[in-house]
């Protein structure tokens, strides 16, 4: 049987990584929509949730270097695509 990426201790601790570099950095509304942001509820449209911004699907990895915060909705919406910069670069909104 198997089992789920997400249910991974690698991917579980980016998750935790990305929440807390997120907050601490005060990261309170998605950098692609401006929604606020609710890091203490989950599976809400408006929830904080870690995004890679190369995907998993794609070669990215789980490391905090390669996360960021965006909402719930935004996170879902962008799949396993990579956003691309009007020159063609790789958005990073956050500067950690």
């Amino acid at each position: 049987m198997t089992t789920s990426r997400t249910g991974t201790a690698s991917h579980k601790r980016f998750r935790r990584d990305v929440l807390r570099a997120g907050q601490q950095a005060g990261i309170t509304h998605c950098p692609l929509c401006n929604v606020m942001l609710d890091y203490d509820e989950g599976r809400k449209p408006n929830s904080a949730e870690p995004d890679h911004i190369v995907p998993h699907a794609l070669g990215g990895y789980d490391h905090v270097d390669n996360g960021r915060v965006i909402c719930r909705r935004c996170n879902q919406r962008r799949g396993d695509k990579m956003d691309a910069a009007p020159t063609g670069r790789i958005t990073n909104l956050i500067a950690w």
